[in-house]
């Protein structure tokens, strides 16, 4: 069996040297690395990892609680957790929870017979039982997408509420009078509540209506955005832009689109929120909200490492910029 007695031969390093580098616990130069590296994968080493974390105290495995398993949005946060965790020297240990969130006290328990060392929702969906577990975990938590002072932990979002707000005003600057929401789930701690404010606010602000027969409640995906739109095209009046509170409900409404002759943008615009990978292939290209999704996994994982390292600082919440994504699924009023 390989040891990392052998690694360090074979690097011509020390032991404590390549524990650095496996471990990521102190700077060491590149040249060094490559070598150990090298040696790692030449000798096929793997390191005990049980007995790693006797020795330390710690497992080096985050756990997450990932969302809807089908949904791109969650999907790429997650990649991009895992990413991030793994370049800090960390395994993840995922779950996934669906929409009603029931599954989420199963995982909470494994993971503290694991004891892992931070936690980290990729989850909208806040729960009695899932408020009452956190509140008993003594390792580091990251909630992202929700806000809620009950829960203890960091949180991570965007402002929703002002980038709405921009995708709004901009249809608005395009001539269009007669725009439709369709909301998703308003989840009470979800923080895509404030999508729908942000989409009122900027209708007031350009003395624009908020009409009720606009706005249409329905889950995230591409299904629910496809019978979203067919609703809204079948009032007596319909809209000439539809804003998707998810590019999933956004290109559903394309889809739709297409199946009832609708040209997009030529009839109706459509504008959508995250721009998943998805948006700029799909057909036309969606106008979205981004997201940065690289982002957001980065500073998941770095708040659970500074609160290994630092237990005794306070909770932060943090709040990631975006922007707007102009591409064909928009255009000027049809006269």
């Amino acid at each position: 069996m390989t040891t990392i007695n052998d690694v360090a031969r074979l690097a011509n390093v020390s032991n404590a040297t390549v524990s650095h580098v496996i471990n990521k616990t102190r700077k060491v130069n590149p040249e060094t690395i490559e070598k150990v590296e090298k040696a790692i994968k030449e000798l096929n080493y793997r390191p005990n990892l049980q007995a790693r974390s006797l020795k330390t105290g710690q497992s080096r495995l985050i756990g997450v609680l990932n969302y809807n398993s089908v949904d791109n949005y969650f999907a790429e946060v997650l990649t991009n957790i895992e990413l991030a965790a793994y370049e800090a020297g960390y395994n993840v240990l995922q779950r996934h929870t669906e929409r009603d969130g029931e599954n989420a006290g199963a995982a909470i328990s494994a993971w503290q017979n694991k004891n892992v060392d931070g936690l980290i929702f990729n989850t909208p969906v806040v729960t009695d039982e899932f408020r009452q577990l956190t509140q008993n975990l003594e390792c580091p938590c990251v909630f992202l997408h929700i806000e809620d002072p009950q829960i203890k932990g960091d949180f991570i979002c965007v402002n929703d509420l002002e980038s709405s707000e921009e995708a709004t005003r901009y249809l608005i600057g395009l001539g269009h009078k007669k725009i439709a929401f369709i909301a998703g789930n308003a989840l009470e701690y979800h923080t895509a509540g404030q999508r729908q404010v942000g989409y009122e606010n900027a209708l007031r602000q350009g003395g624009l209506t908020i009409r009720p027969d606009y706005i249409v409640y329905t889950d995230y995906g591409v299904s629910e955005g496809y019978e979203a739109f067919k609703k809204l095209m079948a009032l007596p009046d319909p809209p000439t832009a539809v804003f998707g509170c998810s590019d999933m409900i956004a290109m559903g409404c394309i889809r739709a689109a297409s199946d009832l002759g609708i040209s997009i943008p030529g009839d109706v615009s459509v504008i959508g929120f995250d721009d998943i990978e998805m948006a700029s292939f799909c057909t036309p290209r969606l106008t979205t909200i981004y997201q940065d999704k690289k982002k957001l996994g980065q500073a998941a994982v770095a708040q659970i490492l500074k609160h290994i390292h630092h237990p005794e600082l306070a909770n932060e919440q943090i709040v990631l910029p975006t922007h707007l994504v102009i591409r064909e699924s928009t255009g000027p009023v049809k006269k």
